[in-house]
């Protein structure tokens, strides 16, 4: 027998619920007696087992009036959408959990992880009314960060739904690729091949809210995309908007095989094949369509409501899918639909919208998180180019002046030193010079102009700051400024940011003179994880690209200290044994910072960073419509570069750097990397340089003719 002391309630409250329980079970016309009665329960187990079916009973009882409450406004409130995307299954989970919600009284605040038939794992996040300005990027940010485990699955589907009445947001993250059985495309995206054929007929040819006629929207180019794509993203789009699967099928075409980003901007409208709701409140509403090529989709999701944030909008709804891009990898879609956090902002319009937001979407996918920090958290004010050129303008006077203090200027102390509250409008006001120094849109400083505006940063400078370090650190700057020959800040679709610098500023002591043999250029290149140098000691020159990964923090720290040092050896080294031929000896190396991920993650940035470093360099000696307009050149005559494969550099990194070429317009792509695996000899394979193979060549030859010479 159970005694009641041993239950796990305490006694006093216990006995206050059994009479509460007991009391729901009595009608008005039962007669209650203070005595006890003949068919009262004496035992213990009979006590609990009448107790416990009174708790069962009263909780039914009240979940059963929560849920009739629950279940109507549920389905009255619910955006169509959330009906159309989410399972049944899935859709009693969140009823019944809103309801304990509901029933306990609280607020509607609530996190749910739940494992799917085919093993993905979603995650639900439940928010009282519309989501807060920056809910959602906090949302993103707090999502598990699994990359670096074997076996972790990735982000592939986010939807977020706010109700009608905008008292709940409701946002899923699914991770994980769908397995889904075989089925008929031309079955589950029957609305959407019916739509394309009307457009190829020129249905809408006149109505520019619809696609226009093309080849990706033949018959077969359509069914061989809708192979890449998920059954869930088909079938939805499918159903609910054809118009905008077609959509970001030319966006994906856009960006598919290279690291590029789309964006289109349009204000909500009602359309047949246009998923819309009406506006009850009378906002203005705008779908971001956003496709990126080759990056993690949550990476894509937390820049892009980061941006969103900043620009003051507040995202009520989002869908991201992600297609197969072959061996490109994937390509993100991502779909938000935004609304001004601003009153003040009723006459904006989606070409402004354009013009501000593109090129900071384009951009903050190849920033280093170092520089995210300080233009998003630190001095918002600062804006992306400015914060870009900063971090940049750190690691180059680090490289510089490592060699004097490898302590005192570490990366860390010069970044945190230059970005102090006290310092940071001095600073500021150095990117400002670079970035006015090489606008294309204004006539170029004269010399005397320059002149007069650096003596002024170096006067305020020397009369508004006492720390001899911090002065002698932004001097430094102002001297890079002015050291700067090209560079691509301006590029729009640019990878990294790329200097072509006059060799004095890496060289140049207190003494103004240098104090070894000057190269004849250096290119410098800072992106996201990496900075790299290309030194060359003559015009035409020839060296290898190497790829340096520190396997820890610390010595990613040594490797920094001495990266243009290293360099510059390297390159002089090859100058040396190309003294007796035409090209001369350069080398460019590559310091990448990916210690802290795992060896999938090593592989993708070591990749992404070749890509970035290369493309930058194209930058600077590509010339080209685009680089005439937007590069401003202060080194008046064209270069020419010509690199091979050293330390870690892949086959497909050669491939990639030459077909980049090409389509850069590079006037010979073939010769700007050299070993192509199906041109020529990959001296990595077989231990030989071109001389070796000419030599040996000759010995067989003489050989083989019986002949002491070839002359």
């Amino acid at each position: 027998m159970i005694r009641l002391v041993a239950s796990p309630w305490r006694v006093r409250p216990f006995r206050a619920f059994v009479v509460a329980s007991t009391r729901t079970l009595v009608t008005s016309k039962t007669r209650v007696s203070k005595n006890r009665v003949a068919w009262q329960a004496e035992d213990n187990e009979d006590i609990q087992r009448v107790t416990q079916k009174a708790i069962i009973h009263e909780l039914m009882q009240r979940q059963s009036q929560t849920i009739e409450s629950v279940v109507p406004w549920f389905l009255e409130n619910m955006p169509a959408s959330y009906f159309r995307q989410v399972p049944w299954e899935t859709r009693i989970s969140h009823i019944k959990a809103i309801s304990a919600v509901k029933e306990a009284n609280t607020e509607l605040y609530m996190n749910t992880k739940s494992i799917l038939p085919d093993g993905r794992v979603c995650l639900t996040f439940v928010r009282p009314g519309p989501l807060k300005p920056g809910e959602l990027l906090e949302l993103v940010e707090d999502l598990p960060w699994d990359h670096n485990v074997k076996g972790s699955l990735p982000l592939s589907r986010v939807v977020v739904y706010t109700s009608n009445d905008e008292t709940m947001t409701l946002n899923m993250f699914t991770f994980g690729f769908e397995k889904h059985a075989p089925f008929l495309l031309q079955d589950v995206g029957a609305n959407i091949l019916n739509y394309a054929e009307r457009i190829q007929k020129g249905e809408f040819v006149h109505d520019k809210n619809h696609p226009q006629p093309s080849p990706y929207l033949e018959r077969e180019p359509l069914l061989d995309y809708m192979k890449k794509c998920s059954f869930s993203y088909l079938s939805h789009l499918d159903k609910s908007n054809p118009r905008r699967f077609l959509k970001q099928r030319y966006m994906f075409s856009e960006v598919s095989g290279t690291e590029g980003m789309d964006l289109s901007i349009e204000e909500e409208f009602s359309d047949q094949y246009f998923d819309t709701t009406s506006n009850n409140n009378k906002k203005r509403h705008f779908w971001f369509d956003i496709t990126v090529a080759n990056s993690l989709p949550q990476v894509t999701l937390e820049n892009a409501t980061r941006i969103l944030h900043l620009e003051r909008f507040d995202v009520v709804r989002a869908h991201l899918d992600v297609v197969s891009d072959d061996s490109n990898g994937n390509v993100t879609m991502l779909r938000l639909c935004a609304v001004p956090r601003d009153d003040d902002k009723a006459q904006i319009t989606v070409e402004s919208l354009e013009r501000n937001i593109t090129g900071k979407l384009k951009r903050i996918k190849w920033l280093d998180p170092v520089t995210m920090d300080l233009v998003f958290d630190q001095y918002p004010w600062l804006g992306i180019p400015r914060g870009e050129i900063i971090t940049a303008f750190v690691a180059l006077t680090h490289a510089i002046m490592a060699k004097h203090h490898p302590v005192l200027y570490s990366k860390a102390n010069i970044f945190e030193t230059v970005t102090r509250k006290r310092y940071i409008s001095h600073v500021s006001n150095i990117a400002d010079l670079f970035l006015e120094r090489f606008d294309p849109s204004h006539s170029q400083l004269s010399d005397d102009a320059f002149r007069s505006r650096t003596e002024s940063l170096r006067d305020s400078i020397e009369n508004s700051i006492e720390d001899s370090i911090a002065v002698e650190l932004l001097n430094k700057m102002i001297d890079i400024v002015h050291h700067t020959l090209r560079t691509n800040i301006y590029l729009e679709d640019r990878y990294a940011l790329g200097f072509r610098l006059d060799p004095r500023v890496m060289e140049m002591e207190e003494t103004n003179e240098p104090t070894r043999e000057l190269p004849y250029g250096v290119i410098f290149v800072h992106g996201r994880r990496f900075n790299g140098f290309h030194v060359r000691f003559r015009d035409i020159a020839r060296g290898g690209l190497r790829i340096v990964t520190p396997q820890t923090t610390e010595q990613f720290a040594l490797e920094s200290a001495r990266q243009y040092d290293e360099c510059y050896s390297l390159a002089f080294a090859q100058q040396l044994k190309n003294k007796d031929i035409p090209e001369g000896g350069s080398k460019a190396v590559c310091l990448i910072a990916q210690s802290e991920f795992s060896d999938v993650g090593k592989k993708f940035i070591t990749r992404k960073s070749v890509k970035a470093f290369t493309d930058s360099m194209l930058d600077l000696i590509v010339d080209s419509p685009e680089t005439r307009k937007n590069v401003v050149d202060y080194l008046g005559k064209k270069e020419v570069l010509y690199l091979g494969p050293d330390e870690q550099v892949v086959p497909q990194d050669i491939n990639w750097i030459v077909a980049r070429a090409a389509k850069r317009g590079y006037d010979t792509p073939a010769a700007f990397m050299s070993s192509k695996p199906r041109a020529g000899i990959n001296h990595k394979e077989f231990g030989v340089t071109s001389e070796g193979v000419n030599v040996y060549l000759e010995v067989a030859l003489r050989r083989a003719l019986g002949k002491r010479s070839l002359r």
